[in-house]
């Protein structure tokens, strides 16, 4: 697609530049729908802390809080389409995608000095990689790094949905931009960023119920406004 001349952030000098044409609805923002769309992972962040943090403890509290920084260094990447800003999402990206992997590892009896070294030096070469290359390599390299009863199982699977959904809007925004020079732009990177995290929180608070459960506690899925699930231990009857 045709580009909109350079705004306040000068040349763009990331190593990718999504379907969204530039500067088009301000001058200090490059790409505006995939920047506001951002915001949506530090609110599902801050959320999930909300949420969560009494009945879960810390772990997956540090993976919301994650997400958090994902968000606002996403708002950084696209508001300015600048590499340096680009890292600070991509980077944290892989750091929450070993979390989690960590986190669930260990509720599956994965436990252990050796598993955790494994994953902080996969970590580590995660991020070395993703921060020092452009092109080919940094792309895939931080591509690589991601990508019950029954209520808990149905969550899953519809964060299994959100997922392939993500991936699907994903995909296309990034091989099928020349589509958009003759239908409008249904802001598919944007979307991206509301179904990817929604299908993290689906696969937390599965994650979560299976983390309380295995404590030897009981646990019970809520909803947040009806509409938002997540976990709880669940009271204690007293016996008559």
């Amino acid at each position: 697609m045709t580009q909109a001349a350079a705004g306040y952030w000068g040349p763009v000098t990331s190593s990718v530049d999504w379907c969204e044409e530039n500067y088009i609805h301000t001058h200090y923002i490059a790409e505006f729908w995939n920047t506001i769309s951002s915001l949506a992972m530090v609110a599902l962040g801050f959320l999930g802390v909300a949420l969560h943090h009494k009945a879960l403890g810390w772990r997956l509290s540090a993976s919301y809080l994650l997400i958090v920084v994902v968000g606002i260094g996403s708002v950084l990447f696209h508001a300015t389409l600048q590499f340096e800003h680009q890292m600070w999402d991509e980077v944290p990206m892989v750091w929450c995608a070993c979390q989690l992997l960590w986190v669930l590892l260990d509720e599956h009896g994965y436990q252990g000095i050796g598993y955790t070294v494994a994953i902080s030096l996969y970590c580590a070469f995660a991020t070395y990689v993703t921060s020092v290359n452009k092109g080919t390599t940094q792309f895939f390299m931080f591509q690589s790094s991601f990508g019950l009863n029954k209520r808990v199982t149905r969550l899953f699977h519809q964060g299994c949905k959100f997922l392939l959904l993500a991936l699907g809007v994903w995909l296309f925004d990034s091989n099928l931009c020349f589509v958009f020079d003759h239908v409008p732009n249904p802001q598919f990177h944007a979307w991206w960023h509301v179904l990817m995290c929604t299908s993290l929180h689906y696969f937390f608070v599965a994650c979560g119920h299976e983390s309380i459960v295995r404590a030897g506690e009981q646990a019970e899925i809520k909803y947040f406004l009806n509409m938002i699930p997540y976990v709880d231990k669940a009271e204690k009857r007293k016996e008559a």
